[in-house]
């Protein structure tokens, strides 16, 4: 897929489309596996207990009253996520039929959808972004006799996971917080994402604070560059962006972040690849 950082991508279409919706599958496999394990969090008085949450929902969309209370319901819960961990685990598996990944791919999409409104609490851009590839590689599954849907399902992914990180780093840049630092350490001094350990760290050092805020400004805005220069520069770039999430993952516990963003990586190669590819050469 990449034969060194600082040279083109090299990765075929139907390598991008398996690696993206595996990656994005493990996404799914391990949300719902911490949802069955969590059982707390859906009791009397938790975090996502439906006869509170349920009121969020039902007096908007009367007409959905009746599937979303059975979708909130605990039973049926459990029996969902455990039905999307078989989904997602027989994704994983390689060789598998293409219609039978195009129906696991489809279960993925619809259940996520399905199950927002039960889990609205603890949701985040992990959920997003591994919906989105999911649907991709459902498109792309069901038409992969066809290359150009094949094309337009990795170029939608790979032009969603460009957007979400060069937005994130413009957002960032107007603010004078991420700009003089001071961003990191009030992230880290968080109950929800802190670390007391690396708080210390750069509260002490705030010249280590201000360079790491504009590593990541410079990795998010930059994130564009992967289309420049003949695809040269991809390779690097989402290698910095998926240590990028390593750290998160080990700071502030955003592990699923992790795989959700990576999973979006070989349609970002093959993109940036194509997108360097002289006219009527071989995709």
């Amino acid at each position: 897929m990449i034969k060194k950082v600082g040279s083109p991508p090299h990765i075929g279409r139907d390598r991008a489309l398996t690696l993206a919706e595996q990656i994005s599958a493990a996404t799914h496999l391990v949300s719902s596996l911490e949802l069955l394990v969590r059982k707390e969090d859906r009791t009397e008085g938790g975090l996502n207990d439906w006869d509170i949450a349920r009121d969020n929902y039902t007096p908007r969309i009367p007409g959905m009253k009746k599937f979303l209370d059975c979708i909130g319901n605990r039973r049926n819960t459990q029996m969902l996520h455990g039905a999307r961990t078989f989904a997602a685990a027989s994704l994983l598996i390689p060789g598998t039929h293409r219609i039978h990944r195009a129906a696991a791919n489809g279960f993925l999409a619809a259940t996520s959808m399905a199950t927002y409104p039960r889990h609205s609490y603890g949701t985040d851009g992990s959920d997003q972004v591994s919906y989105i590839v999911q649907i991709a590689a459902l498109t792309a599954r069901i038409g992969q006799h066809n290359h150009r849907i094949v094309d337009a399902a990795l170029w939608y992914v790979a032009l969603q996971s460009t957007m979400s990180y060069a937005v994130s780093g413009y957002v960032k840049m107007v603010s004078p917080v991420w700009r003089s630092g001071a961003a990191l350490p009030g992230i880290l001094r968080t109950e929800t994402y802190g670390d007391q350990q690396l708080y210390k760290l750069i509260s002490k050092h705030p010249e280590l604070s201000k360079a790491l805020a504009h590593t990541v400004l410079l990795m998010e805005c930059g994130f564009p560059a992967v289309f420049l220069a003949k695809g040269k520069l991809a390779p690097a770039i989402v290698v910095a962006a998926g240590a990028f999430h390593v750290v998160n993952a080990r700071a502030m516990g955003l592990g699923r972040f992790l795989t959700a963003f990576v999973a979006t990586y070989p349609a970002v190669l093959y993109a940036a690849q194509q997108r360097c590819l002289p006219a009527g050469a071989a995709r």
